[in-house]
């Protein structure tokens, strides 16, 4: 444990946890997010393989949310309207009309208790009623676990006393090249997803597109992110340039979401209990903050965010009482 911060008057601390071949984890007790992954490229050197900012301070806003855990709904709320049998409630506001990541505050910008030991972080929060607008108090439980087969596994949990939505995930962007040597349009992206959804202006999900109608959506064999975002389909022009969209996952007991980069030999690869996930190459990343060492750019880092679909807010309803959980393993090759 190293006190790193003082945010609101509150120190913030970031926790290491490493396994025996050669993998590493840091994090923060602020939105439990992650700074560091260091993983071992093909030659055996381990590096960074997340995008963080330079200057810890500036995860107290965190511009691009990265690292953190998002929710207690992850992605967009259109209009940040919530409808609970005959109640309606009025989400925070905090990416124009709607609804984004869990509002202004959020679990991202939330400081959890942590405990560690044996290669494992846990870190609980506990969100007050009317949090960002949400009903119920809700306590959440997630933990980085790292195996000796560089699997980082991340176990979510919630109780709410109170009907009301959850939906989390985790929003690193992986750069796979270590250090953030290069941005991301080299690697290769394969996800096993036969559907998509179009968004609007305001990356509200419309509708759903099968892969066979739109190519350039289609990952189920695997292609460079430079195919898609130098593309001329409109939904990629809509998001800045890239990918920003939902896909659900077919079924399979194999790794659902490939993602790899042939120059420093690393591949991660995705196991998730959730039915569908959220491709961000990263595209509204901005030359400040400053990111690993040096100038941020545009494509610097990929989120894969494992999540049920944005904005199908009143599907993912949790009782007063039940339990949320789900599971997401990341393994580097």
């Amino acid at each position: 444990m190293k006190k790193v911060a003082t945010f609101g008057g509150q120190d913030i601390y970031s926790y290491t946890i490493s396994n025996n071949s050669g993998m590493s984890l840091t994090a923060l007790t602020y939105g439990a997010a992650i700074t560091e992954l260091n993983v071992p490229n093909n030659q055996g050197k381990s590096e960074n393989v997340v995008i963080r900012y330079d200057d810890v301070s500036f995860y107290e806003e965190n511009p691009h949310y990265l690292g953190v855990i998002v929710g207690r709904t992850a992605g967009r709320t259109e209009d940040g309207v919530l409808n609970i049998g005959q109640e309606t409630y009025q989400l925070e506001k905090n990416d124009g009309n709607n609804h984004l990541h869990g509002g202004k505050k959020g679990l991202a910008k939330s400081i959890w208790d942590v405990t560690q030991e044996d290669g494992t972080l846990t870190f609980t929060y506990i969100s007050p009623d009317g949090e960002d607008g949400y009903p119920g108090e809700v306590q959440f439980k997630v933990s980085y676990h790292l195996s000796d087969q560089n699997q980082l596994i991340i176990h979510y949990w919630a109780k709410p006393n109170k009907r009301t939505p959850i939906n989390l995930t985790n929003h690193s962007y992986f750069n796979l090249t270590g250090d953030k040597k290069r941005d991301v349009l080299g690697h290769r992206l394969k996800i096993n997803s036969s559907t998509f959804y179009e968004l609007n202006a305001e990356s509200i999900p419309l509708s759903k597109k099968l892969a066979d109608e739109k190519p350039v959506f289609d990952f189920r064999h695997s292609k460079t992110l430079s195919e898609v975002v130098s593309n001329d389909y409109e939904q990629i022009k809509i998001v800045g340039g890239g990918i920003d969209h939902p896909f659900l996952l077919d079924d399979s007991q194999q790794e659902k979401i490939v993602l790899s980069d042939p120059t420093s030999g690393r591949s991660l690869g995705v196991k998730t209990d959730d039915p569908a996930v959220v491709i961000y190459s990263g595209n509204q990343i901005k030359e400040q903050p400053a990111l690993n060492g040096g100038t941020a750019e545009k494509y610097d880092g990929i989120c894969i965010e494992t999540q049920m679909p944005p904005n199908e807010t009143e599907s993912y309803l949790v009782d007063a009482g039940a339990i949320y959980q789900k599971q997401t393993i990341f393994s580097f090759y």
